[in-house]
Parts: structure tokens; sequence; C-alpha cells
């Protein structure tokens, strides 16, 4: 069915293997995916693992790097701080829409959900590639009749 996704390491591996973004150093990116590895369920199933910039405004105005993950129930959104840490979960059937833009430099996709919005962006190109991979997760969701929203 998915993917052997339990582990930091192994989230990490799908995402740089496919160019689903990184952060600047190996060492956080793995502290951000062991965040979420310690969140899943036991029966929790992750679909696809990417990164990139959270709640993304401009070149200055963002929150730095997250992982994200998308599981058979939810996103799992996490940042590993050097004081404390971000967590963010969104159900699966709580998502309204989710877009995907080409700026100037950057590639913007926006998940709109019932209660917010956020943004994550990374280089076009790569954005291209998470968004390709996001859309392929929730069809994957919706197959095995995790996701119920059409």
């Amino acid at each position: 069915m998915a993917i052997q996704l339990r582990t930091a390491e192994e989230m990490y591996g799908f995402c740089t293997s496919r160019g689903l973004g990184s952060g600047n150093m190996k060492s956080w990116d793995l502290k951000h995916f062991g965040l979420i590895e310690d969140m899943l369920d036991t029966n929790e199933h992750v679909f696809t693992a990417f990164e990139g910039l959270h709640n993304f405004k401009s070149m200055t105005q963002h929150d730095k790097n997250f992982a994200y993950v998308i599981t058979s129930k939810r996103i799992i959104m996490a940042q590993k701080r050097a004081i404390g840490s971000v967590l963010q979960t969104v159900s699966l059937n709580n998502i309204n829409d989710i877009t995907f833009q080409k700026k100037l430099v950057m590639g913007i996709i926006t998940v709109d959900t019932i209660k917010e919005t956020f943004n994550v962006a990374t280089d076009y190109e790569t954005d291209n590639r998470i968004h390709k991979t996001i859309q392929s997760a929730l069809d994957k969701t919706r197959k095995y009749g995790y996701y119920k929203r059409s």
C-alpha cells in the first residue's frame, strides 16, 4: 500500500532522493522529521514527505524550514528549534483546496483548510514536484478509503 516511511531517516531519504526539498543541514532536517516520527500512530501510513519554507509570505517573511508528511489521517508539519519545537496537524477531511503558483523565483503551494491557510515555498521546480506528490498522496488516501472529501 504505502511506502514504508516510519523513521526520520526514511522520511528524510524519501524527501531528498525525490528532490522534494531540503533544509540547510541534514542534522536539522532529521530533527524536524524526528518530531513527526514521534507523532505517528501505529496504524497510520505515511504517503509522502517533503520540506519547505512554512507560512511563506516573502523571502524575509516566513517561519523557516519545516518538514511535512501526508499520512492516512492528516498532514503533519514540524520544526525543531534550538529551544522548543512547533508541531501542527490538519485532518485530511478539513482540506478545502491545494493550489500551486509560480512566483518570480519561488513556487508556492497554498493549503486551504476549514480553519486556516498556509503556504509552503521552495524553488519553482522543487515546489512543482512537491505539488505533484501531494496530489498523488491524496489520490492514494482516497483510493484506500482514508480521505472522504472529493
